[in-house]
């Protein structure tokens, strides 16, 4: 499974966030999907991007939880 969020993903994500409510199964559903995601792209070693991707996608959502910190830029190897 790719970890990155591709343009159908993008655009449901806008379309659950401007039409849905908060609480609907839709808007879980998804939420759900974006941290499992977000878990398979930090156990893989995604780069920042892929993971700021994911975790804004589920902030507009909604979904406030805090599943890890991004990788700092300046992180030696």
């Amino acid at each position: 499974m790719s970890t990155d969020i591709d343009d159908q993903t993008t655009e449901l994500v806008r379309n659950l966030a401007e039409d849905a409510t908060p609480a609907g199964a839709a808007v879980g559903q998804m939420v759900e999907r974006l941290r499992r995601l977000e878990d398979e792209a930090r156990q893989e070693g995604a780069g920042r991007q892929t993971l700021q991707k994911l975790m804004s996608a589920r902030r507009v959502l909604g979904d406030r939880a805090v599943l890890g910190r991004l990788p700092s830029m300046f992180a030696t190897e």
